[in-house]
């Protein structure tokens, strides 16, 4: 018999607000957007001035970006179209996006560019489009809605506005935010939570909580300072969105859906790394820094910390292992090959956190469920299968959790 409290991940719909921009233009056009700040920034005008300050520039940045061998495409949002690419006489003519709220370097005197409300407001802008395509098909209101995201803030918030605009007022919508790459476990830990509540007579009956990750990180694009920190992530980075559900199990497979079984779920802080992650308000934009430590401390803990996860189920890692999938946040290009190379794993156990990665690049918080979606669409992945899923944040932050392909 089904116990009332298995719950299941299920229904993951990811949506795109623009095209993919290759990462060879994203590199191109980064470097000419930083040489015209620095220029305008220095009062540089003449010709053989620009082009020595872009020469400067691109060899930075092809020292420190990530290179289009690493990362194929990215969905930057707040960035130059293809069709609105010509080079003239050496530089780039780069007309204006479409729509105003689009436009954050909209004055060409100012290369810090919009401030950080007028940023917010374009943030919501866009997930007020991303929602509604979200719901396109679906009339039917979820229990609860949990909104992830660590790059846009707005009370009332894009999710609240859209669930009154269709009058879903039972339905609860919280906030998860602020926590960056491992964004997806606490949201999938509350949710199980509401879920949970409901078999023990705390709340009436419920039948799905939704979980909507809106992450624009190009809302925070700054190209005035050519650190190498800024460098990187500026081309690390991409906006993601994706909707996903959790079930009772009986409900998932009334409705005919494949899922993901959770088993177990594990958190914790690590020590003396609290410095070597932040993310943190400036006036026009967040500010991101990452320390050089953060593989280090990775490698040293995610052993014991798998072992562990693996326990709370009555499971050992040692016998498991060549059993096991792996969906590992690739938080950059060299994450998932630490942890691989730690664990002993297979490429094939970690093939589709590396494929995400290359074809999507850092989406934060809604990396991970991309990553499980293409695990719950892969055929050559049997069901049964368990997945254990790793991702790190500001703290520094270890989460994972133990699913199970049904």
């Amino acid at each position: 018999m089904t116990s009332p409290q298995s719950a299941v991940l299920g229904n993951f719909t990811p949506v795109r607000f623009s095209k993919p921009v290759p990462q060879r233009v994203t590199l191109e056009l980064s470097a000419y957007g930083f040489t015209k700040a620095y220029c305008l920034s220095h009062a540089i005008e003449d010709k053989e001035g620009f082009r020595q300050v872009h020469k400067e520039v691109k060899e930075k940045f092809d020292r420190y970006a990530l290179s289009p061998a690493q990362i194929k495409r990215r969905q930057l949002v707040f960035f130059p179209r293809l069709t609105d690419i010509r080079f003239v006489d050496g530089h780039f003519d780069l007309a204006e996006p479409k729509h105003e709220y689009l436009q954050l370097f909209k004055d060409k005197t100012d290369p810090k560019g919009a401030d950080l409300k007028t940023r917010h407001e374009s943030y919501g802008k866009v997930v007020d489009q991303c929602l509604n395509e979200m719901y396109a098909d679906t009339d039917k209101a979820p229990d609860d809605v949990i909104h992830v995201t660590c790059s846009g803030y707005l009370a009332p918030s894009p999710v609240e506005r859209m669930v009154a605009r269709k009058e879903w007022f039972d339905t609860t919508v919280t906030h998860s935010y602020h926590m960056g790459c491992y964004g997806a476990f606490p949201a999938i830990k509350m949710a199980h939570g509401f879920l949970s509540s409901s078999h023990f007579a705390v709340t009436p009956p419920k039948e799905r909580v939704d979980i909507i990750h809106t992450e624009l990180l190009s809302t925070h694009h700054n190209i005035t300072e050519l650190r190498a920190e800024n460098i990187i992530t500026m081309s690390l980075f991409a906006d993601g969105f994706i909707k996903y559900s959790l079930y009772s199990e009986a409900t998932l497979r009334k409705n005919g859906l494949r899922g993901l079984k959770i088993l177990a779920l594990k958190e914790h802080l690590l020590p003396d790394s609290a410095d070597d992650m932040t993310w943190v308000p400036g006036s026009h934009q967040f500010h991101m820094t990452l320390s050089a430590m953060v593989p280090v401390v990775i490698k040293k803990h995610v052993r014991p910390f798998v072992r562990a996860l693996l326990q709370g189920i009555g499971s050992d890692f040692a016998e498991q292992q060549e059993r096991l999938m792996f969906a590992i946040h690739p938080g950059g290009p060299k994450i998932v090959e630490h942890i691989q190379d730690e664990l002993e794993l297979r490429d094939d156990q970690v093939a589709i956190s590396k494929q995400v990665f290359r074809e999507n690049g850092n989406m934060s918080s809604a990396t991970i469920p991309h990553i499980l979606k293409e695990i719950v669409d892969e055929k050559a992945i049997p069901l049964g299968t368990r997945i254990v899923c790793i991702a790190f944040g500001p703290g520094l932050t270890i989460t994972g959790q133990v699913l199970e392909k049904i």
